[in-house]
């Protein structure tokens, strides 16, 4: 279930990609990017090989973008997210409406993603651009379990 789960999200995200063209492949940071989405720590590890920047924005799917480590909080990649920070992701980056990889998993309901965020010392109480912690992002999405982790770790 977890497996096909993956498989539709990643399909998801590569048909939002903007299209690369014939014969040509992506670079190492979109590559990256994508690799975080889809959980590929493989991919990623080659993709920082061959120079992608960790903590890049990613504006592709929208412009308030998302670095690797938001990606993989949003798509719940655990893994993911822990070879991001080993690598040296930095924890707190925000996106340009202030949001940091802790807020997208508040606001996705990516539940592991988020207690591994807490765990790594990601801060509960950081507000987003709007002044928003995560736990209130987890409460406007209705993100229920989110929000009981988070107003644990605040406490």
């Amino acid at each position: 279930m977890r497996r096909a789960l993956v498989r539709s999200m990643f399909l998801a995200a590569s048909l939002l990609c903007p299209p690369v063209a014939a014969g040509q492949t992506p670079g190492p940071q979109a590559r990256l990017w994508d690799a975080a989405i889809a959980g590929d720590t493989s991919a990623m590890a080659s993709a920082l090989r061959e120079g992608a920047a960790i903590d890049s924005l990613d504006t592709r799917r929208n412009p308030n973008g998302r670095r690797a480590l938001n990606w993989a909080a949003w798509y719940n990649q655990v893994p993911a997210s822990r070879f991001l920070l080993a690598h040296g992701a930095p924890l707190e980056a925000r996106n340009r409406t202030g949001f940091t990889a802790l807020h997208h998993a508040a606001e996705n309901g990516s539940v592991e993603a988020l207690e591994a965020l807490l765990k790594a010392g990601a801060d509960p109480r950081a507000p987003n651009g709007a002044g928003l912690s995560p736990l209130e992002t987890a409460r406007a999405r209705q993100q229920e379990q989110a929000a009981r982790i988070l107003e644990a770790a605040v406490r």
